[in-house]
């Protein structure tokens, strides 16, 4: 699990794999860990994100996008 800290806010974050879609999911967290959003990163393909209906700050979504691209 990790932690991604904005200016105004810090939530949680962890991976999870989906093996139904042969892809890697980012799971971002509400303070209880339930998913507030999911970014599904899949081996070919699109990123998508799925906001399961909330709606959600452009910068947190932004930032949640670049922690795949961080070098190992």
């Amino acid at each position: 699990m990790g932690t991604l800290k904005l200016e105004d806010r810090t939530v949680k974050y962890q991976w999870a794999t989906d093996v139904e879609f042969d892809s890697i999911r980012l799971k971002v967290l509400l303070a209880d860990g339930d998913t507030f959003f999911d970014i599904s990163i899949p081996d070919d393909g699109h990123i998508t994100i799925n906001t399961f209906g909330r709606e959600v700050a452009a910068d947190l979504i932004d930032a949640a996008l670049q922690i795949p691209l961080q070098p190992l």
